[in-house]
């Protein structure tokens, strides 16, 4: 166990080192040496190469690298990270289609990692999601991304964008009865936050009552 538990922390280490290397490359103007580093830290995700990882969807990746555990944060967060530094050698080069592709595989993978995991540094990998928003724009993603950024939302208690993702998924997909049962259950759980803090996220309690009432009606008359 602590064997297992030490080579993991070592490829952790590893990868962070390769990082920085990466990073440090890329501001000396030097992408071949860069993207060298980055493919030979691509060796710790078993059978994961970069064309992999631009074909595969992200929900399969996550599962690729989980192995035996079901989840695996700090993994997430590697690849998600690593897949920025692939995306920004692409956007040097001018490959602004596949930067893109990584840049929204990375925001989903990192979401995930939020998600899932309580104890990680929410402020360092919040900045890095709302940097890749800001890149992509919400509204150009799928409806699965938009779902994960809803949950991101509400996590981070920007409860005025997370209403503003969840009427946007019910204006592109009124009839999916699952998406209108996350708002009644969304506005359910805001109803219990404290009021002062539901300003802050600029939703104030009667927006939320609002909003509540709205969807209730809906599933009345469904």
């Amino acid at each position: 166990m602590f064997e297992e538990k030490d080579y993991f922390m070592k490829m952790i280490n590893e990868l962070t080192t390769a990082i920085g290397r990466i990073m440090g490359l890329k501001a000396e103007n030097k992408i071949e040496e860069s993207q060298e580093v980055l493919n030979q830290a691509l060796k710790h995700f078993n059978d994961l190469s970069m064309e992999v990882i631009e074909a595969l969807p992200y929900e399969i990746l996550i599962h690729k690298i989980s192995g035996s555990r079901q989840i695996n944060t700090e993994k997430y967060l590697m690849l998600g990270e690593l897949l920025i530094q692939q995306a920004d050698i692409y956007e040097t080069k001018g490959e602004n289609a596949r930067a893109k592709n990584l840049h929204l595989k990375s925001m989903n993978i990192l979401i995930k990692a939020l998600l899932n995991d309580d104890n990680l540094a929410l402020e360092q990998n919040q900045s890095k999601v709302d940097e890749l928003i800001e890149k992509i724009g919400w509204f150009n993603v799928t409806n699965e991304s938009k779902l994960l950024l809803f949950q991101y939302y509400e996590l981070t208690k920007n409860y005025a964008k997370a209403e503003d993702v969840l009427f946007n998924l019910i204006e592109i997909n009124g009839t999916r009865n699952d998406i209108w049962a996350k708002g009644i259950a969304f506005y359910g759980r805001l109803i219990n936050i404290d009021q002062a803090e539901l300003e802050k996220g600029n939703l104030p309690i009667d927006e939320v009552l609002e909003g509540l009432t709205i969807f209730k009606e809906h599933k009345e008359e469904v």
